[in-house]
């Protein structure tokens, strides 16, 4: 029976961290692991997004930059009211606060990290398990 070589699956070695070959550095197992070629490689972006950065680039359009002078405007606006300049009414008051804090949250999201949000486990109270032994 003749063994093929390129037939890997039945190799079992240890990746040598320090070695600059790809194949050096790659575990070899039975029930998977690492193999050369495989996965997306570091640093690709989808194509879709290449497509709309180039789109939005020919069109002039920076959407930060909009969602800045948008924020700027609602500002100018919720200044008018607070100086007497404008009438207003409680609730215009609370919808151009309310889309000035989705302006701010979503420019957030270029300036820091999403911070992860937290979920509480509820944790029952299990009965003691109960071991008898019994003599035959």
């Amino acid at each position: 029976m003749d063994t093929d070589k390129t037939d890997i699956s039945h190799k079992v070695s240890s990746p040598d961290p320090t070695s600059k070959d790809y194949k050096a550095r790659t575990t070899y197992g039975q029930r998977g692991g690492l193999r050369p070629g495989q996965g997306r490689p570091k640093g690709t972006t989808t194509i879709y997004s290449k497509e709309s950065v180039k789109k939005l680039q020919t069109l002039g359009f920076d959407p930060i930059e909009k969602l800045v002078e948008h924020y700027y405007t609602v500002q100018d606006k919720i200044t008018d009211m607070e100086e007497g300049k404008t009438r207003f009414s409680a609730v215009a008051m609370a919808n151009l606060l309310n889309i000035q804090t989705n302006v701010m949250n979503t420019l957030m999201r270029y300036g820091y990290r999403q911070v992860p949000e937290k979920t509480e486990q509820v944790i029952e109270d299990k009965k003691p398990l109960k071991i008898v032994f019994t003599n035959e």
